[in-house]
């Protein structure tokens, strides 16, 4: 028998990682990971991916902002909970339905020994609601997932709330820095899980979305998009590019645009206030493309879409304001919080969450001239710091 080496690298510091899983399963040709990267505060919180090209180290990356995110989630101090991600190598949109929920029970049977203690699931890329149910069914314990459907003890808030937080994040932003919203136009990249609740809601709020793109391209229109056909074309025929096909009587000035030129989309005048929301995949900007990048704000829909830390360096010195990835789209992680313990009122966490959050890192930022990311960081890394002296001095090592 051939043996195929696994080549690959996970970095390591004072953090974490606690564990790091490789589920391997050939007879069903699973392969899995999971990484729990610190639960001094409480059990690893983190979705469950599905995507063919799913590694190990970029399972870790998201399992680190997860740390960062349930420290500076909570609205007096962090959630109690750690960092963890898990993720498996199959393309949910190429497989049966019957065989994906037979991947997600051999996985889950395969790390039942860390849930819920260690590791709490959820619905990320490329898994739902009914994926959880799989998941907590196997563990044989409710609580060894959030975002479950409601029979399973779900809540309806969980539904879309990454999206309402960060339109709760950007409502505040905006108003702080006394920005106009009439003023602002709006870019997505990305019209998924979170992409499309988000831009909906904002064109429900009045915001002009001037471009949206998804994987296979997108459109433009300078005069805003309508986000209810847009929605109703991707629905139907599985594309953002297919508004163009399908209504081009009717928005005979939307134009084709790539992931690329959305980048760097011009603005129509000087009042112009553009915010551009990556909601989709990692690694979209880096330093190079941040200094070419047209935006006035950004907040980070995604996970680690910067390539490397010295981006919002780069964004900063040219005065554009970057909500990162853990400030801006920590909502769903607040509501899984209400979901586990059961509260009554899961939308005002949320509201007090992102207005407590923000309160403590903008002005600090402001005085000190540095990215939020920097402050938030700090804040981040103090808290799980005093969580892991805590234990320390209760299990004494």
């Amino acid at each position: 028998m051939k043996v195929k080496p696994m080549n690959f690298t996970i970095p390591y510091d004072p953090l974490g990682p606690e564990k790091v899983i490789i589920v391997k399963e050939p007879s069903i040709n699973l392969t899995g990971f999971l990484v729990i990267d610190n639960t001094a505060p409480g059990p690893g919180k983190g979705g469950l991916r599905m995507a063919s090209n799913v590694r190990v180290d970029e399972v870790f990356r998201l399992a680190r902002i997860m740390t960062w995110k349930c420290a500076i989630a909570g609205v007096r101090e962090g959630l109690p909970f750690g960092g963890a991600k898990a993720g498996i190598k199959a393309d949910p949109k190429k497989i049966s339905p019957e065989r994906k929920k037979l991947l997600i029970k051999a996985f889950a049977e395969a790390i039942s020994p860390f849930c819920p203690q260690n590791y709490i699931s959820a619905p990320d890329m490329g898994t739902n609601s009914s994926d959880m149910d799989t998941f907590v069914k196997t563990i044989g314990d409710r609580n060894a997932a959030t975002g479950k459907t409601k029979s399973l003890g779900g809540i309806e808030e969980r539904r879309g709330a990454t999206a309402r937080g960060l339109l709760y994040t950007i409502s505040y932003v905006l108003d702080y820095y006394d920005i106009d919203p009439n003023e602002c136009t709006v870019a997505f990249m990305g019209f998924g899980k979170v992409g499309k609740p988000a831009t909906r809601m904002l064109y429900e709020k009045g915001f002009k979305i001037i471009a949206v793109t998804d994987s296979q391209g997108g459109v433009y229109d300078k005069n805003g998009l309508d986000i209810y056909d847009l929605i109703k074309v991707k629905e139907s025929y599985g594309t953002v590019s297919s508004y163009l096909n399908q209504l081009k009587d009717a928005h005979p000035n939307a134009k084709p645009i790539t992931n690329e030129a959305i980048l760097r989309l011009k603005k129509e005048s000087k009042n112009e206030k553009r915010i551009f929301i990556p909601a989709a995949i990692e690694g979209v900007y880096d330093e190079r493309i941040a200094k070419e990048m047209v935006a006035d704000l950004i907040f980070e829909a995604a996970n680690d879409p910067a390539k490397n830390p010295e981006t919002y360096l780069v964004f900063h010195k040219r005065g554009i304001i970057n909500i990162n990835d853990f400030l801006a789209n920590k909502g769903g992680v607040v509501v899984s919080y209400a979901e586990l313990n059961r509260l009554l009122q899961p939308e005002t966490l949320l509201i007090e969450s992102v207005e407590r959050v923000l309160d403590r890192i903008l002005p600090v930022a402001e005085d000190r001239n540095v990215p939020p990311r920097m402050v938030a960081l700090e804040l981040a890394n103090h808290h799980i710091s005093e969580k892991m002296e805590e234990r320390k001095r209760l299990r004494g090592y």
